[in-house]
């Protein structure tokens, strides 16, 4: 378990980092891309949107692409289609239900856009192993009158958004169709590093010099990526609509 939550907490230390150091991102929300990320492996599929870093880093994607993809340095590592990820999720989860791979193909929207309805009704009706992911509130009780679970998480908890998660991931791979996940983020509410930090440490789990370790070991592999040449000039226009 203590291995665990090291990994954990460094890789929401290093979507932090990543987020401070190029300026885009989604600080504040590492628990709850690692919480649900934790979960998946090589089977599974995500998508979100073209601002959430965290759940690629989360997902495994190496930093330093994540990075070059930020600056420009190389092609993107993934191409987001806005308002579209519940049904690529849908799309992910009738491949891995027909090939029988055990996978889950999980959805992080922000707010929900237009076809998240169409898509859980989709996933309901075909029994999909689907997870979507929200921050729009109410949305969880939304989704009753579709047969589809929902739960509400505090998202800056860890813990609680691990547990979700892991009841959701499991569900869908043993064939009970889909789930959504309602993340809030309450105002005044510790940040979700040192609520991790705080708990980890309070129940000795962690020690402080440890986890402050890590923070030293992250910030010399976010610099390191961050390191690399300037992109060409013609990189810059590369994916991006011009006129002169």
């Amino acid at each position: 378990m203590t291995d665990a939550l090291r990994g954990a907490y460094r890789v929401m230390r290093t979507i932090r980092a990543v987020a401070d150091r190029v300026g885009t991102g989604d600080p504040g929300e590492e628990a709850l891309a690692v919480g649900v990320c934790l979960h998946l492996d090589e089977r599974d599929a995500i998508a979100g949107t073209h601002r959430q870093h965290s759940r690629r880093i989360a997902k495994g994607v190496d930093v330093r692409a994540v990075v070059a993809e930020v600056r420009k340095h190389r092609r993107p590592v993934a191409a987001d289609a806005l308002g579209g990820v519940p049904l690529l999720i849908c799309g992910a989860a009738i491949a891995a239900q027909q090939r029988d791979t055990g996978g889950v193909g999980v959805a992080f929207l922000g707010d929900c856009p237009t076809t998240t309805l169409e898509a859980l009704n989709l996933a309901s009706a075909w029994h999909l192993p689907a997870i979507f992911v929200t921050e729009d509130p109410g949305y969880a009780d939304r989704v009753a009158g579709l047969g589809v679970p929902g739960v509400v998480v505090d998202g800056s908890d860890f813990f609680a958004v691990h547990e979700a998660a892991g009841e959701a991931v499991g569900r869908a791979r043993d064939g009970g169709g889909p789930t959504l996940i309602e993340a809030g983020f309450p105002r005044h509410v510790e940040d979700c590093l040192q609520r991790f930090r705080t708990r980890v440490t309070d129940s000795g789990e962690l020690r402080e010099q440890v986890l402050d370790a890590i923070d030293a070991e992250v910030a010399r592999l976010v610099e390191d990526s961050v390191a690399a040449p300037e992109p060409a000039p013609p990189d810059l226009e590369t994916g991006v609509y011009v006129t002169y």
